[in-house]
């Protein structure tokens, strides 16, 4: 008994003619190896130019990250002094302050130096793009 063929699978008929018309083409004999060869190393080229692009950017990142960490370092050590300064000669009583004056120019300078601080250093630092 003979079960009647799927609809999906091909025939034998159908089969053979696929596979003859594929062994009926002449299979190119020359390859060029040449060429091949030539293509690879440029595509290796390229690949070794990405890999040194990438390393020289993560360098020089890594130098400005330490240029820049005592740049922000100084400037913020700076801005304190200069607070501490102002406040030690306001105990002096070389500059006449109110006590509001400099209740605002102790919290607002000590906020905006540690704000300043965190934000360039959370930019500098940051974990998702850091190496």
């Amino acid at each position: 008994m003979k079960t009647p063929p799927h609809p999906s699978v091909a025939s034998e008929h159908e089969a053979q003619n696929l596979l003859h018309t594929l062994l009926e083409k002449p299979a190119d004999p020359k390859v060029n190896v040449k060429e091949a060869n030539v293509n690879e190393v440029k595509g290796l080229d390229m690949e070794e130019a990405f890999s040194r692009a990438q390393l020289k950017r993560l360098l020089d990142d890594n130098r400005a990250r330490k240029v820049f960490s005592i740049i922000i370092f100084a400037i913020t050590v700076l801005w304190m002094f200069l607070v501490l300064f102002i406040v030690v000669q306001c105990s002096r009583k070389v500059y006449v302050l109110s006590d509001g004056v400099l209740i605002a120019l102790i919290t607002t300078t000590t906020a905006n130096v540690f704000g300043f601080f965190y934000v360039v250093v959370n930019y500098l630092f940051n974990k998702d793009k850091s190496t």
